[in-house]
């Protein structure tokens, strides 16, 4: 190749490094929302109900966005982190509620998370499950102890590509019906399938999230002027997250939900797709299981270290000691399942249903915080914003309602 064409290839490739750098965020937040349990809750409803509760999944991201574009304003505006910010203007208490909220669901979804990638990778290539797992919770502390923020980002960038294509080509091997898409966004919930679609919604609007949010767009170095580009961050990853995670719910209902099959977790649905569409689709489902759990465990037990030491005033820098040792308990919750011989799905699935309750009260804090002089100065948010948040506010004490109802009939069901 010509001297010429080796710069020009270079210079190209340079360019979408930094492009991709520069949405960084939004790659971060997919990674952590795109994992084996939002999988597992997309595989169930797609294989029991169809595209029925597609409309959930919509909405879900609708408001996801709202949430995210508002603590991102507020993050830059107020120079704090969310954490930060709730400490000082409602107590500790206020604080404490959103800590508890990130580490409780965070450590019970990654118990589930690493369960559930651990199982699938042992049983496909016919490992020790309990090695698999202490590989792959080894690995994740490895990534945050030894990392800094611009490793996390290239991280995620890996392992949300990876989860990415595994998942397109296996929509484009399954052909799911343009019809039975439109007829999912028509509102409705089948009986059975309201903590389904509060496990859904749980994974899109958590409070981790937000809480996450607010930690990368700081740690990104992004400020006010980076508003603009922040917001076109924020309806990328919205976008990005109802595409890839639609995707997954068409496979599953494209393939086993029109023959009448049934799975008890996403690893079922990979030996299911081995006999109707070949070896290959279902080692490509596998990989994009292993990386979106992955991609979510890191990020879960990050959110949660950060969260614990700046509620704490300690630095979170990942070569202290004591970030290592509060990340330390995230990661190894993925031996819990190996251990115990527990059920990783319905662990998953209820710790997802537990982030929609946790989440209308953080929704209410942001409102005041967002809104608040003081704290934003003259970039309160919009009308329109605040008019999306009191309506994401009511949608998410609906959906609270429903994951309190789905949770009783699950514990009644596996206790």
């Amino acid at each position: 190749m010509p001297t010429s064409d080796k710069v020009t290839s270079t210079s190209v490739f340079a360019r979408v490094q930094v492009l991709i750098s520069s949405y960084g965020p939004a790659i971060f937040i997919i990674g952590a929302i795109i994992g084996t349990g939002s999988v597992s809750s997309l595989v169930w409803s797609g294989a029991e109900y169809g595209m029925s509760l597609l409309w959930a999944l919509l909405l879900s991201c609708v408001f996801f966005w709202v949430l995210i574009s508002s603590v991102s304003r507020l993050t830059f505006a107020a120079g704090e982190t969310f954490v930060g910010l709730a400490k000082k203007h409602f107590g500790k208490a206020g604080a404490s509620y959103i800590v508890l909220a990130v580490v409780i669901s965070q450590f019970a979804s990654n118990i589930g998370v690493l369960g559930i990638v651990s199982e699938a990778f042992a049983s496909w290539l016919q490992l020790n499950t309990l090695a698999v797992s202490a590989f792959w919770s080894g690995l994740i502390f490895i990534l945050i102890a030894f990392g800094k923020y611009a490793t996390f980002e290239r991280v995620l960038i890996f392992f949300v590509t990876v989860l990415g294509l595994s998942f397109i080509v296996n929509m484009f091997l399954a052909h799911p019906s343009a019809e039975s898409i439109a007829l999912g966004l028509v509102p409705s919930i089948p009986p059975g399938g309201a903590v389904v679609a509060a496990a859904m919604v749980g994974t899109t609007l958590a409070a981790s999230v937000v809480v996450m949010r607010s930690y990368v767009v700081h740690d990104k170095g992004w400020t006010l002027d980076d508003l603009n580009h922040a917001e076109r961050d924020s309806r990328l990853s919205g976008v990005m997250i109802f595409v890839v995670s639609a995707i997954i719910m068409a496979c599953a209902a494209a393939t086993l939900h029109v023959k009448g099959l049934h799975i008890e977790n996403a690893i079922d649905m990979a030996y299911t797709l081995e006999p109707l569409m070949g070896r290959f689709a279902a080692t490509l489902f596998v990989v994009g299981i292993v990386s979106a759990g992955v991609s979510s465990a890191f990020t879960n037990a990050l959110v949660s270290t950060w969260s614990v030491t700046d509620f704490f005033g300690l630095s979170r820098n990942p070569q202290t000691l004591h970030f290592r040792l509060i990340a330390l308990p995230f990661c190894a919750a993925g031996l819990v399942a190996a251990i115990t011989g527990g059920k990783p799905v319905v662990l998953q699935i209820m710790s997802l249903a537990l982030q929609a309750i946790f989440l209308p009260l953080l929704v209410v804090f942001l409102l005041i915080l967002a809104n608040k002089e003081s704290v934003v100065g003259k970039y309160k948010s919009t009308r329109l914003i605040n008019i999306l948040t009191v309506i994401t506010l009511l949608f998410s004490l609906f959906m609270a309602y429903q994951a309190f109802v789905g949770l009783s009939e699950l514990f009644q069901t596996n206790f």
